[in-house]
């Protein structure tokens, strides 16, 4: 199996799980997204400790706190990761899967603007029009709304920016994983000790022993699509990821609406018709850049 074939099948992997997230995250409502949050980021270093030792990674993964600048890019990944995990816990558990789904329906054209300002890396014409139509699609999400879909925009930016980030870490997927995790634990503990409601305080029940199982499952469900989007990032161009991550917002969608029955009135299927239309234009730009490299190339 090449590289790049197997990025892309990781990359299929990661994307499916996502979209399948909201039902998981549906059975802890009763637990604070803050305190999902804190969990999972504890959970996914316990999860990832046994696997780096077994495939012989761990101690060389440890001497990268011997490392300034690496330990300071994987701090700064962590803590975007964070960020997105806290906005999409809270979103889903909030009737607010659909709006999620647009959120991932856009980070492509995320990742072109970002590469645009801060990569110098050219723009063509038909990516500008996907982004208008983009722009506009929000901007009518926003009149249908009342307000501005921060849910959206929120894990859209966070999640293009912690690609980024990742792009230019010199660790394996599941070293930089582990270390954005053990990285931000510390901050984690101290918000379920000190600031956190306990799991009793959340309702008028003690917590189940059902809900204590997934509590500790978070770590599975968060390590395993991210493992796989680890593996991709490493493996395959950002605008690959862009194509593939279509899967997600799609799973997410269709789970909001027929799932979890969330209404979906005309404005707001006017405002994901527009995100769709600048979806197929970015796709045809990605093609036709393909398609003239691969000319170029038999020139």
């Amino acid at each position: 199996m090449t590289r790049s074939t197997f990025g892309i099948l990781s990359g299929l992997a990661a994307f499916l799980l996502w979209g399948c997230l909201p039902i998981f995250w549906e059975q802890l409502q009763e637990v604070p997204a803050s305190s999902i949050t804190a969990y999972r980021i504890i959970f996914s270093a316990i999860v990832l400790i046994p696997i780096l030792f077994f495939r012989k990674r761990l101690s060389s993964t440890l001497k990268t706190f011997n490392e300034p600048t690496l330990l300071l890019k994987n701090g700064a990944a962590g803590a975007l990761l964070s960020v997105n995990w806290l906005i999409y816990v809270w979103a889903t558990n909030n009737g607010r899967v659909i709006e999620i789904s647009l959120g991932y329906y856009l980070l492509p054209l995320i990742y072109i603007v970002i590469g645009y300002f801060f990569l110098k890396e050219e723009i063509s014409r038909l990516q500008w029009l996907a982004i208008f139509f983009a722009f506009i699609g929000v901007v009518v999400q926003a009149q249908g709304l009342g307000s501005i879909p921060w849910c959206a925009l929120g894990v859209a930016s966070t999640f293009a920016t912690y690609a980024v980030v990742k792009k230019r870490t010199k660790c394996d997927g599941m070293s930089a994983l582990f270390l954005e995790m053990i990285i931000t634990a510390p901050f984690a503990f101290v918000y379920l000790l000190w600031f956190a409601p306990t799991l009793e305080g959340t309702s008028d029940t003690p917590a189940s022993s059902a809900t204590l199982l997934l509590i500790a499952l978070t770590g599975v469900a968060t390590v395993a699509p991210l493992l796989f989007f680890s593996a991709a990032t490493k493996r395959i161009t950002l605008s690959t990821i862009g194509m593939l991550q279509y899967i997600a917002p799609t799973g997410q969608f269709l789970i909001g609406w027929l799932y979890f029955g969330e209404s979906i009135n005309s404005t707001q299927m006017i405002a994901f018709s527009l995100i769709w239309l600048a979806v197929t234009l970015y796709s045809l730009s990605s093609l036709f850049l393909k398609q003239s490299k691969t000319t170029v190339k038999l020139e």
